[in-house]
């Protein structure tokens, strides 16, 4: 039996559904971080454990009758690491690696900033604003020796989380969505407009106003009719200000802010109306957006440190970097050809048949005995 602690978040529904087949014997225990109401609708599914309850302490107890424990994400420090220091040895444990549990620590402190973001973050007084908060609720790193697999849909990520951990950690092939989830009712549309979407939150490391920067120096020509739209609807209220202002000082009426969350038809339509996809991320992020953009046929430009970059390189498909291509492709559509290479490339890896065969080899995995 497989025992997953799970978060209320809206994408632990697609876990669920993933594991709830008989043959998977999973078994879900959802802990809430508070009594806010429920973003997912399978909570039915799970039973429901509190922090420092007597249930919790029940839980501990009785975690040697599982023979695996997934844990979907890996940032709760006042309730995994008790958990995973009670573990029995015969029971194995997966993580599902969402990026931020690595990425976001305190010591990646600001390698993942490009220049001039990093010089604007110094002078706003936010080297790091969380490093406290973080080193205080963070897991321990010896505590990740204890986890035997790492689950994800990238093998680059997997590589990066091993080194860093200094861990003999496995992979095991897993995704939350498929490629018909992610897309959803744009499954059969392309994109048709010219406009440029840059990044995908008010998050630094979106490197914002280097994007732009390289814009206006390489393509401020080329943009005389095309507006350049920056969703900026989450994340920090000082990133969000300051490249709104540094977005409409270098090109003016060009630049579209989304600073307020848009009904889903609406923000499709803005995407629909876009060529170009730029993210000027250094680290893996937003990857839903990239690839709703490759699948609508997108020329989609990247950091080439990116390691998203690296894997969409890797399977095949055609993607470009801010860096070395723009300079030759620019604003130049796809080919037809193309946006059909891309979405044969995606399709392949992120279909939902692939999905569940990853799926059921975790299954198999983690409900036999450890060796």
């Amino acid at each position: 039996m497989i025992l997953h602690f799970l978060t209320n978040e809206q994408f632990t529904d697609y876990a669920i559904a993933q594991f709830s087949a008989p043959e998977m014997e999973s078994e879900f225990v959802l802990i809430p971080s508070n009594h806010e109401s429920w973003k997912m609708n399978l909570v039915d599914k799970c039973i429901i454990v509190y922090q420092n309850s007597p249930e919790f302490e029940a839980l501990l107890n009785r975690l040697d009758q599982y023979t695996g424990i997934i844990f979907h994400g890996m940032f709760w420090r006042r309730w995994q690491q008790p958990i995973l220091e009670r573990v029995p040895k015969h029971v194995k444990v997966a993580w599902v690696f969402w990026g931020g549990d690595i990425y976001g620590r305190h010591e990646m402190g600001d390698r993942f900033l490009a220049p001039m973001t990093k010089m604007l973050n110094k002078l706003h007084g936010q080297k790091d604003p969380n490093e406290g908060r973080k080193v205080q609720t963070e897991l321990p790193l010896d505590l990740f020796k204890r986890v035997d697999y790492c689950l994800t849909s990238v093998d680059e990520e997997y590589q990066f989380a091993k080194e860093f951990l200094q861990s003999d950690i496995q992979l095991l092939w897993y995704t939350y969505y498929s490629i018909e989830e992610t897309i959803g009712a744009l499954k059969d549309s392309q994109c048709e407009g010219n406009n440029v979407l840059i990044g995908n939150s008010a998050a630094v490391e979106n490197n914002h106003v280097d994007v732009l920067w390289q814009l206006w120096k390489k393509a401020r020509r080329s943009l005389k009719d095309r507006h350049i739209i920056i969703p900026l609807s989450y994340g920090n209220v000082w990133v969000r200000n300051m490249v709104s202002k540094v977005g409409r000082f270098l090109f003016g009426k060009r630049i579209r802010v989304l600073d307020t969350y848009l009904p889903r038809n609406e923000y499709n339509g803005l995407m629909l109306s876009c060529s170009t996809f730029i993210g000027g991320h250094y680290q893996p992020a937003a990857q839903g957006n990239i690839i709703t953009a490759l699948w609508l046929g997108m020329r989609v430009y990247m950091n080439d440190q990116n390691l998203t970059y690296q894997f969409l390189k890797r399977i095949g498909a055609t993607v470009f970097t801010i860096e070395k291509d723009f300079k030759t492709y620019g604003f130049k559509p796809l080919t037809a050809e193309e946006r059909l290479h891309n979405r044969d490339v995606l399709s392949a890896w992120y279909s939902k048949a692939h999905m569940m065969e990853g799926v059921k080899e975790i299954a198999k995995e983690l409900n036999s005995l450890k060796k």
